[in-house]
């Protein structure tokens, strides 16, 4: 659902759009992701893990997501649906989907989806970059409001990405979740290898990098013409 606005940074395994973070400040944030990953095996604030992590999944599915009965448009049925013929890796049903929401303890916001997607793309090893070049095209000027992505969103795609290539179980879009309904979220984060401290890292890299998009964004607006 993205397309690549700048040429990417790569550090092995990092990667970010040079339109944002230059090398210095990507080495810099690896850096400090990897002190902080340190930190948080010793400080992870519990509630987090506690929030959602002994509910079942069928609960917390029907808890969270039983309001929202949305209709997905046509050319996102045709892109991420298994049914459509024209599905890209990583498609997965909505229900499906729905459960990996809550798997990685995300919402509905455009950021959050934006990142869900692109966990699920990259989990699937049959991803390659003609894939996600022609997602983030779709989704970022084809897919219609509000399911279309702005450049902050892709960027919670890319880390997305990361982090669904990194976790230990692979193709979770073709897992059966129908049998695991009754199974806890601790328990099946466990199984998938997804990890709280991990998710909540995250979550804080994510608040650092909007803050530091928008100020460079306002920066940029207000900047003095040459």
């Amino acid at each position: 659902m993205y397309v690549p606005t700048r040429e990417p940074y790569s550090n092995e395994n990092f990667y970010i759009n040079k339109y944002f973070i230059d090398k210095n400040q990507a080495d810099n944030i690896l850096f400090e992701i990897m002190f902080r990953s340190i930190q948080m095996a010793f400080d992870l604030d519990k509630t987090f893990q506690l929030d959602v992590a002994h509910i079942h999944l069928k609960d917390a599915h029907t808890a969270v997501f039983s309001l929202y009965n949305v209709k997905i448009p046509f050319i996102i049925w045709l892109l991420e649906n298994p049914s459509s013929p024209l599905a890209l890796p990583g498609k997965i049903s909505l229900r499906h989907h729905d459960y990996i929401h809550i798997l990685l303890g995300r919402g509905i916001s455009p950021e959050d989806e934006a990142f869900v997607i692109g966990f699920t793309m990259g989990n699937d090893l049959k991803t390659n970059r003609l894939h996600l070049f022609i997602y983030k095209v779709f989704a970022k000027f084809i897919y219609p409001y509000p399911y279309n992505f702005s450049k902050l969103d892709l960027i919670k795609f890319n880390l997305g990405f990361m982090y669904g290539r990194k976790i230990k179980v692979k193709q979770i879009n073709n897992i059966d979740f129908e049998i695991h309904h009754n199974e806890s979220i601790n328990y099946l984060r466990n199984l998938f290898g997804i990890h709280a401290d991990e998710i909540q890292l995250i979550r804080e890299f994510e608040i650092w990098l909007t803050f530091d998009y928008n100020a460079s964004k306002k920066y940029y607006e207000n900047a003095p013409a040459l």
